[in-house]
């Protein structure tokens, strides 16, 4: 009997090694600090909150798809912000002009634009990509002000506030939006042409070459989802305010950064997931959500979260030296 006991027992020991930790390990952290703040924090589980979590989760989470392309491709995009601020402008100020639907297609058309535009001088003039969107960064910050005169745009159709503020059903519209994104941008990922060179590009751009790919070609592409995701991420933005200043967005390519990367994409380019990016994003959400509940300073939840980010990228950096 006891021969039994301590047989099952190894072979539940065995079986719990065999548990890629490295694979699933940001899933395992999601969850245990989940646990433990939804143990110490008063009213975390409800639907109300979850929702709300999720809500929060919208703007940053699409922009993070994106910002999973481009350092999946190795580079990194910080003009994402401005790209956001730019076009939830437009998306409000066209419809003055034209229909809502219109005026977010031009929108996306614009985020589009400034990533090819990005992936243009990343790839062809050969300036490293973070360069590049310092500089772009501000030319579209300065665009957004000239466009909104320094002033902040208000919104005047109802319809367009369904795409951030409605809902189907009990669930939130955008959260719909982004699971639909979410779903796109993994299938894109994991099982075409695209994906598969896009980590190849970012694995070693030498070696991809030598295989044939059109390196160049792979890295424009990145830019070009990393502006169009932004894009959405201010449309969806605009029609939740329903207003829009300058100044919108500031900071968010941070956060979608940090989200990435938490999630499991490698910095120096070649590994990651959109859905490893989702958790990343709902990480942060769900302990700024607990900081909120227990009444921490924001200036406190921003030196966490700095340390959050390093301790990552430098567990990230520590096992890739050691490989």
């Amino acid at each position: 009997m006891e021969n039994k006991k301590k047989l099952s027992t190894e072979i539940v020991i065995n079986k719990i090694k065999k548990i890629p930790i490295r694979k699933y390990g940001i899933l395992i952290a999601f969850l245990f600090v989940t646990l433990i703040i939804s143990i110490t924090t008063r009213g975390f589980f409800t639907q109300t909150n979850i929702l709300n979590i999720l809500r929060q989760s919208t703007i940053v989470g699409l922009m993070a798809i994106g910002t999973t392309y481009v350092i999946i491709g190795g580079n990194f995009d910080i003009s994402i912000s401005s790209i956001l601020a730019l076009t939830a402008a437009m998306a409000l100020g066209f419809q003055d002009y034209v229909a809502w639907p219109i005026a977010v297609v031009i929108a996306l058309s614009v985020g589009a634009l400034i990533g090819l535009v990005n992936g243009f001088f990343t790839a062809k003039v050969k300036i490293v990509g973070i360069i590049v969107t310092v500089a772009t960064t501000t030319i579209v910050r300065g665009l957004t002000y000239l466009y909104t005169q320094g002033y902040p745009i208000v919104g005047k159709v109802e319809g367009f506030k369904f795409l951030g503020s409605g809902y189907i059903g009990f669930i939130p519209f955008p959260i719909i939006i982004w699971f639909i994104m979410i779903i796109f941008w993994q299938f894109i990922l994991s099982k075409t042409k695209m994906g598969r060179y896009t980590l190849a590009v970012g694995s070693s751009q030498e070696a991809a070459r030598l295989s044939g790919v059109s390196v160049d070609f792979y890295i424009i592409m990145a830019f070009v989802i990393g502006g169009l995701m932004a894009a959405m991420g201010g449309v969806v933005y605009a029609s939740r305010l329903n207003s829009v200043s300058p100044l919108a967005g500031a900071g968010y390519d941070l956060d979608a950064i940090a989200a990435t990367v938490i999630g499991g994409t490698s910095v120096s380019g070649g590994k990651g997931s959109v859905v490893g990016t989702v958790i990343g994003v709902l990480l942060l959400t769900v302990i700024g959500n607990a900081f909120n509940l227990l009444g921490v300073h924001t200036s406190m939840q921003h030196v966490i979260r700095g340390f959050v980010i390093l301790a990552v990228v430098g567990v990230d950096s520590y096992t890739k030296y050691r490989r």
